[in-house]
């Protein structure tokens, strides 16, 4: 992210390179003798509250753009942080789900 001042207005310019090579080093895959961990990054781009649903737009470590959807059934305790959890763990499991497509396609791999 850049940070350009012109005249009295302040230019944010957001750099995808930068945010995909961040995602990079957040995405990885390590094995300990029989233990493993997985660790997958996404940039948050916008979540759109409409009570009780959420919309999640992300970008992946490939710079694809996605949206999930999440519903919160309990729409009388409606809680933002939940559904967004909710959301974002839809986005991991969708990426997690391409790692194997990725993978036999011979795609760029991280």
């Amino acid at each position: 992210m850049s940070k350009y001042k012109v005249g009295n207005e302040l230019l944010i310019v957001e750099s995808e390179t930068e945010d995909v090579e961040k995602l990079k080093s957040l995405t990885k895959l390590s094995v300990d003798g029989d233990l493993a961990q997985i660790s997958w990054g996404v940039k948050i781009i916008n979540v759109e509250y409409e009570k009780p649903n959420v919309i999640l737009t992300y970008r992946n470590v490939y710079g694809e753009v996605n949206k999930v959807f999440a519903v919160c059934k309990d729409v009388e305790n409606f809680d933002e942080q939940k559904v967004l959890e909710k959301a974002l763990l839809k986005a991991f499991q969708m990426e997690i789900m391409n790692i194997s497509v990725l993978k036999n396609s011979s795609k760029t791999t991280f």
